[in-house]
């Protein structure tokens, strides 16, 4: 068998697949029917045809982007046995590329016997899942760190804050604050949250109260003037609700 015709492009063309099992080849098939069944379902993942006539996956966020060659992929572990997939990280901001890298992921030999299709599947499910950091591949910490800032900004509607990792922790204190039941904390982590958007990140007051609006939700206003009486530091009274 020379040639064969997947949902994502035709395995055989730069290396012939004489020799390889129908075995291996009709698992990497079922997996990659699987595969695109996947993507026909996911929000993080789009596709697109390259120029060899092979569709690769892709996965973007504001300044990265991951590429799939699933064709490549699965020619290199059937032909020379290379568990790697081949994927890209490109970096750059407004249609500019500033830099590509391609990472090591590969495939290990936990499961032995398993396809490589079965391995994309699972990378492309943890994209789904916004990257969990117990399972993300070391390579692809800086792409996961920027996916779960930006869904989180989404999710908190923070609209045109970019989050740091900084940020996101303490956010996640502020709202652990809340729910133990502590506002008066809540609030000082809230109004420092703020002024760092002041003072680092170059945004006007205005803009920053009406993005960080939805961080005092399950504060009472009651709270809010309690905190308005003793604030950590005057300029704090800026930040808060009208």
């Amino acid at each position: 068998m020379s040639l064969v015709l997947t949902p994502f492009g035709l395995l055989g063309t730069e290396e012939p697949l004489d020799g390889i099992s129908e075995e291996r080849i009709s698992a990497e098939i079922r997996g990659l029917r699987l595969l695109e069944t996947i993507m026909q379902n996911v929000q993080a993942w789009t596709s697109f045809d390259c120029f060899a006539g092979n569709r690769y996956l892709v996965s973007s966020i504001e300044g990265f982007e991951i590429r799939i060659d699933v064709v490549k992929t699965i020619s290199s572990f059937l032909i020379n046995n290379d568990p790697h997939l081949e994927v890209h990280l490109y970096r750059g901001r407004n249609r500019t590329v500033g830099s590509v890298e391609r990472l090591c992921i590969a495939l290990t030999g936990s499961h032995p016997g398993c396809a490589m299709a079965d391995a994309i599947v699972s990378l492309v499910l943890l994209g789904e899942s916004n990257w969990p950091e117990e399972a993300t591949p070391h390579t692809l910490r800086e792409f996961a760190e920027a996916a779960r800032r930006e869904r989180l900004g989404k999710r908190l509607k923070l609209g045109l804050i970019e989050l740091s990792l900084e940020d996101i922790e303490e956010i996640s204190d502020i709202r652990k604050a809340i729910e133990l039941g502590i506002p008066h904390a809540a609030i000082d982590m809230l109004c420092s949250f703020a002024r760092r958007c002041y003072a680092c990140k170059g945004m006007e007051i205005e803009v920053i109260k009406r993005y960080i609006q939805p961080l005092f939700v399950g504060i009472t206003h009651e709270d809010i003037e309690a905190y308005a009486f003793d604030p950590s530091t005057p300029t704090d009274l800026l930040f808060l609700p009208d």
